[in-house]
């Protein structure tokens, strides 16, 4: 019971309340501590974290494998994926490349040949990069293999060039374009993402019909929000006059006065007589497509996401603030115990 409820609380406590009040205390050893060892701490547990993510994920695919349930086949892909990617970030730099110390300028234009047709390139920014280089030059390529970097280095080595083949550190070959963990990640994480994402926008397309549909006011302005802001972000939205809009609200406001005016002479004048004053304005104003200001749709979505919505994200955030407040107190002071699996 000690080591399962108590040690933990005692740890998670003290630590909480230094790190906490360490923000107060003008302690050079305490402060220290809470900006560099808590913060290293946090990381070491977050690699931790995800050592264990990853093995969780392949215990759980290769038990799918295993007892064949459904869908067990894209299981397959999954851990091939996963060894692939664990062999080309931790086992395979494949970032060769070959740098020339010292070459005959009498031979720059064979050299230069030589260089764009291997990696592609153009010959006269071959030649210029080369004579602009006052020591040694990098090839700009990236050969996964060193057999084909040490096969471009003998061949220029034919025309007198001394170069030499080396490999990009262990950790930044994971960023270096030409890598083979960079071709996994451009080839086919990112095209991934973009078919997750592409799918995504069917289901807010679903879920914004769903939500969008009036039931109140407050679902009315929902509607009204979500149109405005759609309109206002493409092209065709910038082509809506807001004199266009101007007639449309003329006759909506007339829609929403019928029920109350019993003499529908009155409601035909009400509404003549808005569409006169559009009509005069708009030749006044030269049918301007921006004009009026205010009900341009573009600027009106340019507000409303501005203004409503920057005070609705703000007032999310800090709710979200009061709540992680409220969560951390709970922690400091041991009634909140879901770290502990209770």
């Amino acid at each position: 019971m000690l080591l399962k409820r108590q040690l933990p609380l005692f740890i998670m406590i003290s630590v909480g309340l230094v790190t906490l009040f360490g923000h107060f205390i003008n302690n050079e050893t305490i402060q220290d501590f809470v900006n560099n060892d808590a913060t290293q701490w946090f990381d070491i547990i977050a690699s931790f974290a995800i050592f264990l993510g990853a093995l969780n994920l392949l215990k759980l695919q290769l038990q799918k494998i295993t007892r064949k349930q459904n869908n067990w086949q894209y299981s397959i892909l999954a851990v091939l994926g996963f060894f692939f990617a664990i062999f080309a970030g931790f086992f395979f730099r494949g970032t060769n490349f070959v740098t020339i110390n010292s070459f005959n300028i009498g031979h720059i234009t064979p050299i230069s040949q030589l260089i764009a047709d291997k990696i592609g390139d153009d010959i006269v920014s071959i030649e210029t990069k080369l004579l602009d280089s006052e020591g040694a030059f990098e090839i700009p390529f990236i050969f996964k293999l060193e057999s084909s970097a040490t096969e471009l280095s003998d061949a220029l080595s034919e025309f007198g060039v001394v170069s030499s083949v080396d490999s990009k550190p262990w950790g930044s070959h994971l960023q270096t374009k030409g890598s083979l963990f960079y071709w996994i990640f451009t080839h086919i994480y990112t095209p991934l993402s973009a078919t997750m994402f592409a799918l995504l926008a069917f289901f807010v397309a679903s879920a914004s019909y769903r939500a969008f549909r009036i039931r109140n006011f407050e679902a009315t302005l929902l509607l009204l929000a979500g149109i405005i802001l759609m309109l206002g972000r493409v092209p065709v939205g910038q082509l809506i006059s807001g004199w266009f809009i101007a007639y449309l609200i003329v006759l909506f406001s007339s829609m929403v006065l019928t029920p109350f005016i019993s003499n529908k002479k009155i409601v035909l004048g009400i509404i003549l007589v808005g569409l006169g004053l559009v009509t005069v304005a708009g030749f006044m104003n030269g049918w301007n497509v921006d004009q009026p200001t205010f009900l341009y749709i573009p600027i009106i979505q340019e507000w409303i996401f501005n203004v409503p919505t920057t005070a609705g994200a703000r007032a999310i955030m800090i709710g979200i603030a009061l709540g992680i407040v409220g969560t951390s107190f709970r922690i400091l002071i041991g009634i909140e115990r879901s770290f502990l699996g209770e």
